[in-house]
């Protein structure tokens, strides 16, 4: 008893110094965020200078208590904090508009919005056309970094020379100082690096140190090379020449009370040795093991059901999973997907007709909202609201060590609404995103500051970039916030969009390069240019948040290869697209529902190359029906027979409707057994629009139409209704319940959109 008693005494003891060890923001931290990655990308706020904000920021842990923010942008160190990480404010975190995280410690030292290197004059002030996206190439360009156990390693170059940087800090006698330890290639020019920051200051520089005071407060700088230099009375630079050889060099930077200034020369005397390392262990090597389930859901013919790839919602890092991007490798066994909160899980098992044991191993984390992924010759990329990042498991042991910035020519602001999403590529090998506009809180209109963000080059924009990441281009503009595209075996574009201010309900998109897809803030173009009109409409029942397209490349999924297929995050939904081509890059046509149930929304369908199978991949964060915060769902073909509608086209002659199956005579001939009811929009600044009749544009509502005549093609394939005032219209619902020569019922709507009756 006494030996069970010392042991339980050890155990409790133990626990206690372990908790004690713990810093306090640790064990305080907010689930949103996580402790075990050095980082986290945020559009970030800091206590100084004013109005600082990293719009593509990185919350770096550099020590025990201690934290930097590097904005990639602007290649500066926007602040250094003590305390505190960051709060968890904002739509991805906590689900709040209008706000971004924001520094939550003590803050020792910042920067102002302007470039971290110098240009060729010497200057510092913001070069950029617009305060948003990188600053240029040739002055200095971020490559990305090495994540190698709880070390960060920056690289990036200045003109065109190779940088590295490890940040860090020395915590010593209760003061704190922050590290900067460089590498850097032999010098073809001379470089100038801004280090810190202090309004109203008096300085002073005594050989490789600078000391800024104000208000009490004293900031220091050493650098072991180079020479410092006060401009302003304000700001520290660190200026090296050109001819400086290959090698190292540290920075130390301490701001604390005049009365702890001395404190600062033993901190500066501390040994700094950073290895700049490229790679570390697996944080993750334990994989989540979870059973898939067959036959979730099917269609009422029988010819298409569900499956669920169980997600690994529980983990071991209490790490919330809401995948935003899936792609296949080309083993056929395993797929990537991207979450929302920048993770990347690599998921194996997919070839087990069972699914009796997926095996998910996260691969990669720290990511800006990765809400698109794509797989290129089995090496991951994923596109963020900072830049497309290429993963690379340089060691070999199943976890990114080295993320590449693939590109990150995007604008992006602090609005809390300013999403990438999706990411595809084309025969050529270019890449496909696009992104949403800084929406205000609430969903009214756009920008207007702060947490709202700005409306800059990218906002509303399909963009493309080449293959080799050096290029990105405009395709098209004004969209709201299009949570999903397509791009087919041809090329074609295609997106969604969500309904809001000029948006009156949500379409899906037949993209032209250079089009206007209806957002006016969002045009980037004057004078206005004329609306592309969608190849559809969907009213809100049927899709109140779009989501992605996908082309049905497989052979084995039934009778559809070749046509489009629509997603709803929304209503978390699958439809088939039903398209008219009226010539000049104009569609027009509907949708008709595969009447199935996902585990979450439907966002992300994908077909697989290997099993032919669709997969679709969703979450749940902002509003949709979805049951669960996250799924992955197979979609597949039974073999049995299809019955439903797979084409629509309207003339002078009516409406007409073709079958995957012949119809029986009777029911299908019968204009009793169908109904059909109309209605337009308005597209304004307004939030949406109401319904209004055909009839008559000033009265809201919908009206029914009469149908004469339904007349069935000698195929009994088509059906074709004769309608009363057959006209264009916005929206159109056609109810029907007629049966197959087989006996089958086939009870379905369709929802389309009428541009033209030729």
């Amino acid at each position: 008893m006494k030996t069970r008693i010392v042991s339980l005494l050890l155990i409790s003891i133990t626990a206690i110094v372990q908790a004690q060890d713990v810093p306090a923001w640790r064990q305080k931290l907010s689930r949103h965020l996580q402790a075990d990655f050095p980082y986290t990308k945020a559009a970030i706020r800091a206590n100084f200078p004013g109005g600082n904000v990293a719009n593509k920021g990185m919350a770096i842990i550099v020590g025990r208590e201690a934290f930097m923010c590097f904005d990639t942008d602007l290649l500066r160190w926007s602040a250094g904090w003590t305390g505190n990480y960051i709060t968890d404010e904002g739509v991805s975190y906590r689900g709040n508009h209008g706000a971004s995280p924001r520094v939550a410690g003590d803050q020792k030292f910042g920067v102002s919005n302007i470039a971290g290197w110098a240009d060729l004059k010497g200057s510092f002030v913001d070069p950029r056309p617009e305060p948003f996206g990188p600053i240029p190439a040739g002055q200095a360009q971020w490559r990305g970094c090495y994540v190698a156990d709880d070390k960060v390693v920056l690289s990036y170059t200045v003109r065109g020379i190779n940088f590295l940087e490890q940040p860090g800090s020395i915590e010593k006698d209760g003061q704190t100082a922050f590290v900067r330890s460089l590498r850097h290639d032999a010098l073809t020019g001379g470089v100038a690096a801004l280090v810190c920051e202090v309004e109203g200051a008096k300085g002073r520089v005594d050989g490789q140190m600078a000391t800024l005071t104000a208000g009490g407060q004293v900031t220091k700088v050493f650098a072991s090379k180079g020479k410092l230099e006060i401009q302003e009375n304000k700001r520290v630079v660190l200026h090296l020449i050109k001819g400086t050889k290959a090698g190292d060099l540290i920075l130390i930077l301490w701001r604390g009370a005049e009365a702890d200034a001395g404190k600062f020369a033993a901190l500066a005397k501390t040994p700094v040795k950073a290895s700049f390392p490229k790679a570390g262990k697996n944080r993750w090597p334990e994989p989540v093991v979870t059973k898939g389930t067959l036959n979730t859901s099917q269609t009422p013919d029988g010819a298409y059901v569900t499956d669920t790839i169980t997600s690994p919602e529980k983990n071991p890092w209490n790490r919330r999973v809401r995948f935003g991007g899936l792609d296949f490798f080309s083993d056929g066994d395993r797929a990537a997907l991207s979450t929302w909160d920048g993770d990347v899980w690599i998921v194996s098992g997919l070839k087990s007709k069972e699914l009796a044991e997926l095996k998910w191993t996260r691969f990669a984390s720290g990511g800006f909202e990765t809400l698109g992924l794509k797989i290129v010759d089995d090496v991951v990329y994923t596109s963020g609201r900072d830049e497309m990042t290429r993963y690379h498991d340089t060691n070999k042991d199943g976890a990114a060590d080295y993320y590449e910035s693939f590109n990150n020519q995007i604008t992006s602001s602090q609005g809390f609404h300013e999403f990438v999403f999706d990411l595809h590529t084309d025969a050529e090998g270019n890449f496909y995103t696009i992104k949403a506009g800084p929406v205000r809180g609430g969903g009214r209109g756009f920008g207007g500051g702060g947490g709202n963000g700005h409306v800059s080059a990218h906002a509303g924009a399909l963009l493309k970039i080449d293959k080799y990441g050096r290029q990105l281009t405009v395709v098209a503009t004004g969209f709201r916030a299009p949570n999903g595209m397509g791009v087919g075996p041809e090329g074609q574009l295609t997106s969604g969009d969500n309904e809001g201010t000029w948006m009156p309900r949500c379409p899906i998109n037949w993209v032209q390069p250079g089009g206007f897809y209806g957002v006016e803030d969002l045009a980037h173009k004057k004078p206005q240019p004329p609306h592309h009109k969608p190849l559809c409409w969907l009213d809100k029942g049927w899709d109140n948040s779009g989501g992605g397209q996908e082309w049905v490349t497989s052979k084995s999924w039934g009778p559809f290869a070749g046509e489009l297929l629509h997603t709803s995050y929304g209503r978390s939904s699958l439809y088939l697209v039903l398209k008219q081509n009226l010539g000049g890059g104009n569609l027009q046509g509907g949708v008709v529902k595969f009447p199935l149930r996902f585990t979450s929304s439907a966002m992300r369908p994908r077909f697989s190359p290997h099993d032919g199978h669709l997969y679709v991949a969703g979450l749940k964060g902002w509003q949709s029906n979805a049951a669960r915060i996250t799924g992955l769902d197979r979609v597949r073909y039974t073999g049995k027979p299809v019955q439903m509608p797979r084409g629509l086209w309207v003339d002078k002659n009516g409406v007409h409707i073709t079958f995957t199956q012949p119809v029986d005579a009777k029911t299908a001939a019968d204009p009793e057994n169908y109904a059909i009811t109309r209605w337009n929009y308005r597209r304004t600044n307004a939030y949406g629009s109401p319904t209004f009749k055909v009839s008559d544009p000033n009265q809201r509502g919908n009206e029914s139409v009469t149908i004469t005549a339904a007349k069935l093609s000698a195929d009994k394939k088509t059906v074709t209704l004769t309608v009363e005032d057959l006209q264009p219209c916005d929206q159109q619902l056609i109810r029907f319940n007629i049966d197959t020569v087989s006996g089958a019922n086939i009870r379905t709507e369709i929802m389309h959109t009428i541009h033209a009756v030729k």
